[in-house]
């Protein structure tokens, strides 16, 4: 497990040792820096429990760093050092945020007290968020809809990592989203109001490639007739997302591993060293190990890109989540188009949630569009979805009542005469048993609620949950 790691800020060299050698006896971790500089080059590397920061430093004013943390990362306790003469200013601060302040000289009790209380208060914090957001899962998350236990996963994934600068490889078939990973990471990240440079690595030829990337001089090649700035130029201070990175030539993945290591490139036919700071987000649709193996990406870049994977689950993977899905989109297409739509019903959502998706949320979307703008209604029926998804395994969706005919009857599909696809999970039997109910008795919360003998405030959970129509 890894460890709680502190912060320590301050231009006193003496100080900083004494800090950081009763941090590491109370079993912790420590980073430790002499400059407001290092305070903000560090502050983004990594996760820290608590910050002790010196209110006066050479390069940068304490309060003015206090709220630059708490504007970036709010849950993170801030403890202050301060002089003597500067207690008024301390007690001032932590009406601004500051957790606490720790007088010079440093008493080693108060500290330790102190520190406890701060990585305790974290850690408490760091809890009640995971526990509220299992219990509570969002419906949709910066852009990304779906409350499964896998995209619940992705959300943590992407909450935890945000705020640092460490490089996020994405991995997941096409069509799952991972453009919208990458867009919450910097959303999220301390460079939210910096650019966001997006490239498809697949889609650009390499000598095209290679000029988009690092830009160009003037002259450099025939056409150029102007110089022009790339993508991470173009990204200086924000993020840069590579997409379909296994798909870049080698030549220019050894450039790329270049400039990560040195933070400095060269434009084509340039002379001048540019230096940037970008951070890298990269995504892939192949699994990247395999490629490595293959001879076809660089094991060094690999690991380099690949210091968190975050593997976005497949839409087969999370079935649950597709009524949500579908009724976002239905929602959002049918305003955009002047359309009634409020949902569909029981059959149709089945069909949907049977289909194999292969091209995930993205086909998915490209579906319900078609739907709207050819179709309209209150609801969309098992009529209006598409014949491919209607009649998918060799015949049409049954219905509740189908499914229930007795084996033997004649009516049945070979494939069912054994009964197995009569079983489907337990959230799908759920429900489909709440969207009935709710069929039967108009759409009453309160009387469904009294039949299934669950509470209206659970009811209404469930029913955002799987997305039905009330």
């Amino acid at each position: 497990m890894e460890k709680t790691t502190i912060l320590v800020i301050d231009d006193e060299t003496n100080l900083l040792r004494f800090f950081e050698y009763n941090v590491k006896a109370m079993g912790y971790d420590v980073v430790t820096g002499e400059r407001g500089g290092d305070f903000r080059r560090l502050i983004g590397e990594r996760e820290y429990a608590t910050v002790l920061l010196d209110m006066m430093l050479p390069d940068a004013n304490g309060m003015d760093l206090l709220t630059e943390a708490r504007q970036r990362y709010p849950e993170m306790p801030v403890i202050l050092i301060t002089a003597y003469g500067t207690i008024d200013k301390a007690v001032q601060a932590m009406k601004l945020g500051a957790f606490d302040f720790l007088p010079k000289p440093v008493d080693v009790d108060r500290l330790n007290t102190i520190i406890r209380n701060a990585v305790e208060q974290y850690s408490l914090r760091r809890e009640v968020k995971t526990l509220r957001r299992h219990l509570e899962p969002p419906r949709e998350f910066h852009g990304m809809a779906g409350s499964s236990p896998p995209m619940v996963e992705v959300y943590d994934m992407i909450e935890q990592v945000a705020p640092t600068n460490a490089t996020v490889m994405i991995t997941g078939e096409s069509g799952t989203g991972k453009e919208l990973v990458a867009r919450a990471i910097h959303a999220l990240s301390g460079r939210a109001d910096k650019p966001f440079v997006a490239i498809n690595c697949a889609a650009i030829p390499r000598d095209l490639l290679e000029s988009e990337l690092f830009g160009h001089e003037r002259g450099s090649f025939t056409g150029a007739i102007d110089q022009y700035q790339g993508c991470f130029e173009r990204a200086h201070q924000g993020t840069l997302f590579l997409d379909e990175i296994c798909e870049m030539d080698l030549g220019l993945q050894a450039k790329l591993l270049r400039l990560i290591q040195e933070q400095v490139f060269y434009r084509l036919g340039g002379t001048r060293p540019i230096s940037v700071n970008v951070r890298i987000l990269s995504a892939t649709n192949k699994e990247p190990a395999e490629m490595v193996r293959a001879g076809r990406f660089r094991e060094d870049l690999f690991y380099r890109l690949n210091v968190v994977p975050i593997r976005l689950p497949a839409l087969r993977e999370r079935r649950e989540d597709i009524g949500l899905i579908v009724n976002k989109f239905l929602f959002e297409f049918s305003r955009a188009n002047g359309r009634r739509f409020q949902g569909f019903d029981l059959k149709a959502l089945a069909a949907m949630e049977r289909y194999p998706w292969a091209g995930n949320v993205r086909e998915l979307r490209n579906v319900i569009e078609q739907i709207v703008v050819l179709n309209d209604g209150e609801r969309v029926t098992l009529e209006l979805v598409p014949e491919h998804i209607r009649t998918f395994r060799g015949g049409p969706v049954f219905s509740v009542a189908a499914a229930s005919t007795p084996v033997g009857s004649g009516h049945a599909p070979a494939h069912e005469a054994d009964g197995l696809d009569r079983i489907q999970p337990f959230w799908q039997t759920e429900r489909d048993q709440i969207q009935t109910a709710l069929d039967v008795c108009h759409g009453n919360v309160q009387e469904v609620a009294r039949r299934l003998e669950i509470s209206p405030a659970t009811l209404y959970r469930k029913i955002e949950k799987y997305g039905l129509v009330k």
